[in-house]
């Protein structure tokens, strides 16, 4: 007998649970959107007839008492990640929770603590661990292709964002921060994750703001040491003025480098330099189909019961880090991470 489908809500019906989240559940027959929530109900209704969603709600409070609801995706600014991820865990419902999961690492202790204590799947949503891209990258790091890493380098530079001091992006009490926890804990989490989570000793970074948003940075960059003695620069900007966007994560080993977007790998072999880079098929959207197979391992391991490849444990860690960064940039002084 086949089990049933789980049945999810979608907290919040802007651009990523429409464009991403909700696409990809109905991709799978093993889920379906039964319900979206969202506190403009007019957007939650249309949103629910486009995709043929059941039920459309403003009251998140309703989505928590249903017992036929087994999972809440998360898709929310960012202060209310936190309430509602804890207030579904504690109503019995496994969660996704978007990124940057939280906006501090003491928010993002107290989801971890509530998913420990109800005993539900608690999953950041960090897409990017999810590219076929990025995980073939992290097979040639973990079987060490290149050798022992001593070096690596990430940033995502945007042209000039859309959002101004009206957008809850450029509040610091709503967002956080401004582009180190938009773009930064992105690109930090899939560097720290690919490297596979070395601790972080300590970090030295700069931020800068736009005169139009005075609340949060809108570039920031950092230098981060590794144990073991590896080092990882991160850069980020909101107002890059060039002709396109670009994000990157290069590491350089003792034996090769590796590269990412585009995926590139070289070592040397009998003395020479060599371009060892798989052949691989072409990928219609690597974007999209990161957020497919983030969300179809989130089923799964809500079927399963195992510990998602993105655990909120991880998330707590890299907004520790993040934490440090800011530290760092306001004292303009290195920061030690205990």
């Amino acid at each position: 007998m086949a089990r049933k489908k789980i049945r999810v809500a979608v907290i919040g019906a802007g651009a990523v649970a429409q464009i991403n989240h909700i696409p990809a559940y109905s991709r799978l027959d093993t889920a379906e959107v039964v319900a979206v929530c969202d506190v403009d109900i007019e957007k939650a209704k249309r949103v629910a007839a486009r995709f043929g969603i059941p039920t459309a709600t403003p009251d998140h409070d309703e989505i928590f008492a249903r017992d036929d609801i087994d999972a809440v995706d998360v898709c929310v600014p960012n202060h209310l990640h936190a309430p509602m991820t804890i207030g579904a865990l504690n109503s019995g419902k496994h969660v996704l929770c978007e990124k940057p999961f939280s906006r501090s690492p003491q928010e993002a202790g107290r989801m971890v603590a509530a998913a420990e204590k109800n005993g539900r799947v608690l999953m950041a949503a960090f897409n990017n661990r999810f590219r076929n891209d990025a995980q073939l990258l992290k097979t040639f790091v973990d079987k060490k292709e290149v050798g022992r890493i001593f070096y690596a380098k990430t940033g995502w530079l945007i042209k000039h964002a859309s959002w101004d001091e009206k957008s809850w992006k450029a509040q610091k009490r709503f967002a956080g921060g401004g582009v180190l926890i938009d773009l930064g804990v992105q690109m930090l989490d899939l560097s720290l994750w690919i490297l596979g989570m070395p601790e972080v000793e300590t970090v030295s970074a700069s931020t800068a703001r736009r005169p139009e948003i005075d609340d949060v940075e809108s570039s920031a960059a950092a230098f981060i040491r590794l144990a073991g003695g590896a080092t990882l620069t991160l850069e980020v900007g909101w107002s890059l003025l060039m002709e396109k966007d670009f994000a990157y994560v290069n590491l350089f080993g003792e034996h090769g480098a590796a590269l990412l977007n585009p995926f590139r790998l070289h070592k040397e072999m009998h003395g020479s330099l060599v371009n060892v880079t798989p052949a691989t098929e072409s990928i219609r959207n690597v974007y999209k189909l990161s957020y497919e197979a983030e969300i179809a391992h989130f089923i799964d391991c809500v079927r399963s019961g195992r510990k998602p490849a993105a655990p909120g444990s991880e998330a707590v860690t890299v907004l520790k880090v993040l934490e440090a960064i800011y530290k760092s940039a306001e004292s303009g002084r290195e920061v030690k991470l205990a």
